[in-house]
């Protein structure tokens, strides 16, 4: 009875290697993706509660929001097109930042955005009180 000639398997983990690297590649530049959009809303956040505690301030000196917005948030690298609005009525402050997180993938969210809304400070005189 002839011997059976089996296949080798020389190679077969270079190919279950070649068929996996991609998928996990994706998932690490995924993590990073996110860690950087992560990173980039709690600069975005603290800025906006700087510019909201400045803005608040009832004759308090004029300042630059976006200017403030950009000493808080620091690296540009890490945070792109920051914006600032402030807005003031009926005794209320509302500020909006927002911001742009570096792209590592196409077709993962970058955009971050922080809204804030607080009572503007006023000082009422003794007798109007």
């Amino acid at each position: 009875m002839p011997a059976r000639v089996r296949g080798t398997e020389s190679g077969a983990v270079t190919t279950e290697f070649t068929l996996l690297y991609g998928a996990l590649l994706a998932l690490v530049m995924s993590v990073i993706h996110f860690g950087l959009v992560f990173n980039a809303a709690l600069a975005v956040t603290d800025a906006a509660d700087v510019v909201l505690e400045t803005a608040q301030l009832a004759g308090g000196p004029d300042f630059s929001p976006l200017d403030l917005a950009r000493a808080v948030v620091g690296d540009d690298r890490l945070v792109r097109e920051l914006s600032v609005e402030v807005v003031g009525a009926a005794g209320d402050m509302v500020v909006t930042v927002s911001a742009t997180a570096p792209r590592i993938l196409p077709g993962l969210p970058s955009a971050v955005s922080h809204r804030v809304r607080g009572p503007v400070e006023r000082f009422i005189p003794e007798g109007r009180r």
